[in-house]
């Protein structure tokens, strides 16, 4: 069996290099199998609770998906977006919460998601992401593919329309006044919403809820597992996800009706010592409805192969997620291209200057991925996926739905080979008798996922060595391209850049002149504001010291008005004491002058004064010893 899979993998590599001098020449296009680093990824938006980049792939058909790659700290929240395209994502780490509203629906929904679930949203849809605090910290990493129109444009790097927009720029775009009206509110509430500098879109977020405390101590063992094996075994994770829904079951919110698809749950479709693979498309999958992306997963044991295959009706972007691996992909004899031409002959983007087999560029690729690599394998092409001897090798991927898709394999008792017979397939292959072909076909009973011991060795060896000595003066050539391209790449991107730094300044300088503007207003409005309550408080003051004048003046007068009477009847009572002190000496100087007739005079006086006037008198006037007194 071991010597059958060798024959296979050698079988590849001479059909590999009967394609390698042209290859060489035209590797720079992307018409057949190519990777994308994970160094390569363009960062969409970082802070320091999480961070999103993006990889952008198209298929031969010329049709542009986004790839985005969200990670999220324990603890942090994903602010609402909304949709300009059809989004899956797939869970690969971590757990979390998805809010989302449906476009016309005035509700939302939720759901509950942790490693291996997958969904999908309409464009349209309004959601938001929360991750959990757990105890191992893990952080939530969502991997999602983007598909819309705008998305597919002649250049995917510059598509008519992000994969989504943030909901606080559909609010803060529009004018104060706009919004004053609109929500009817205050203007100061406008003012102070659209002042605000926009928060980054992922922002720590702890909200202190019973739930997510029941859910960290009902699962801190399954986390630990998770650190401690990474991908287990899909009956394991059945057992726990089932545990844990059946657990949880009660407490779930009343409005998380929709459920995510688990890629652990359930049996795989092939599974065997050397590994497993398993696949759902919207026709298997209630959670993939209305999509017109899959997904599938394979995890391949060290020193394992997934047999020659290829897909009629998919092309597969995969993302490894661990290990390290070899991936080879042929380029068909009838290129895939040839629907490319009849279906994107208007407005299209092909590869029309290449050469042709069939009339369009096409390649052979020998690819080594690493963990965060993404590769593309188009439709038609057929491929094998290789793991090294020392690791283990994992990917999980999307693949485009253009209907129900069944891989086509070439060796196993299922093998499409099997059903052209052997005489019509020696004469394909150019053999004089069948015998080498009926040993091909007979000798693997294996279809899917077999033992391939260092064959993911032997095929990084050949390709060096090929890099190394073969090509001559294409391989020159296809160096200079090369760096003609890489130096094109980072044109492109430092264009992209600059054009980027340019928009944000631009939008920078208007959110600012904005701001100024407002502020300015505010000024404005508050300097006449306070002119007027000084303007009203000068001129209560004046009406105050107007009526306290007005008070004293009156106090004043009537003051002064008494006065004159008093001084009055002092004048003339003092008028009175001189006249009776003057009549009072002149009777005492004739008293002395005339003695007894001065007496006699005096009682003749006394007697003719009445009873009060004589008592008024005396108390007015005493006579002492040393002389007439008067009192007080």
């Amino acid at each position: 069996m071991a010597a059958t899979v060798r024959w296979l993998v050698l079988l590849l590599a001479i059909s590999a290099a009967a394609w390698a001098p042209a290859a060489a020449r035209d590797k720079r296009r992307q018409s057949g199998g190519h990777v994308v680093e994970k160094e390569r990824r363009r960062v969409v938006a970082a802070s320091d609770a999480g961070l999103v980049t993006a990889v952008d792939v198209a298929d031969a058909a010329g049709s542009a998906y986004r790839l985005h790659f969200i990670t999220m700290n324990p603890g942090a929240l994903w602010l609402p977006v909304q949709l300009h395209a059809d989004m899956v994502f797939y869970v690969h780490g971590g757990r979390g919460k998805v809010t989302y509203i449906k476009e016309g629906s005035s509700e939302s929904e939720s759901l509950q998601v942790e490693r291996g679930d997958v969904y999908n949203f309409e464009q349209g849809t309004i959601l938001y992401i929360q991750s959990y605090r757990c105890a191992t910290r893990n952080r939530l990493q969502i991997y999602a593919i983007f598909t819309s129109d705008s998305i597919n444009a002649d250049d995917p790097r510059h598509p008519t329309s992000e994969a989504y927009s943030d909901v606080s720029a559909l609010l803060k775009g529009f004018d104060v006044e706009v919004l004053r009206r609109g929500f009817g509110v205050p203007r100061e509430v406008v003012e102070a919403i659209k002042s605000t500098k926009s928060p980054p879109a992922i922002i720590p977020y702890n909200p202190e809820e019973e739930d997510d405390d029941d859910e960290l101590e009902s699962n801190w063992k399954e986390e630990i597992a998770d650190a401690l094996w990474g991908v287990r075994d899909p009956h394991f994770m059945n057992k726990k996800k089932d545990k844990h829904r059946h657990k949880g079951k009660d407490k779930k919110d009343k409005k998380s009706t929709s459920k995510a698809f688990n890629f652990f749950s359930g049996k795989p479709d092939v599974e065997n010592c050397y590994g497993w693979s398993k696949s759902m498309t919207n026709q298997d999958l209630e959670a993939l409805q209305g999509s017109d992306i899959g997904m599938f997963m394979v995890n391949l044991t060290t020193g394992a192969m997934m047999g020659p295959h290829w897909n009629p009706k998919a092309t597969e972007f995969a993302i490894v997620t661990k290990g390290v691996g070899m991936v080879q992909t042929v380029c068909p004899s009838i290129p895939s291209g040839e629907s490319k031409k009849r279906h994107h002959e208007e407005g299209g983007r092909g590869d029309h200057d290449g050469h042709h087999h069939g009339g369009v560029g096409c390649k052979n690729s020998v690819l080594k991925v690493k963990e965060g690599d993404v590769f593309v394998v188009p439709r038609f092409h057929p491929m094998a996926q290789i793991s090294f001897n020392n690791d283990s090798f994992v990917f999980v991927g999307f693949s485009t739905d253009m209907g129900h898709n069944h891989p086509q394999f070439l060796a196993g008792k299922q093998s499409v080979l099997q059903a052209i017979g052997k005489e019509i397939l020696s004469l394909s292959l150019g053999q004089a008798n069948s015998s080498a072909v009926e040993r091909l076909l007979s000798a693997q009973r294996e279809s899917t996922i077999m033992a391939c011991t260092s064959c993911a060795e032997q095929l990084e060896r050949a390709a060096k060595k090929e890099e190394e000595e073969g090509g001559g003066e294409g391989e020159r050539v296809w160096q200079e391209e090369e760096r003609r391209r890489r130096e094109e790449e980072r044109e492109r991107e430092e264009e992209e850049r600059r054009r980027h730094e340019e928009e944000w300044k631009k939008r920078e300088e208007e959110e600012r002149e904005r701001r100024e503007r407002e502020e300015e207003e505010r000024r404005q409005r508050e300097k006449e504001e306070k002119r007027r309550e000084q303007e009203e408080k000068e001129r209560r003051e004046q009406e105050a010291e107007k009526r306290r004048r007005r008070e004293e003046e009156e106090e004043h007068e009537g003051g002064r008005g008494k006065e004159p009477e008093e001084e009055e009847e002092e004048k003339r009572r003092e008028q009175e004491e001189r006249e009776r002190e003057a009549e009072k000496r002149k009777h005492e100087e004739e008293e002395e002058h005339e003695g007894g007739r001065g007496k006699e005079r005096e009682e003749e006086e006394e007697g003719d004064w009445t009873e009060p006037q004589s008592r008024s008198l005396k108390k007015r006037f005493r006579v002492g010893k040393l002389g007439l007194f008067r009192t007080a």
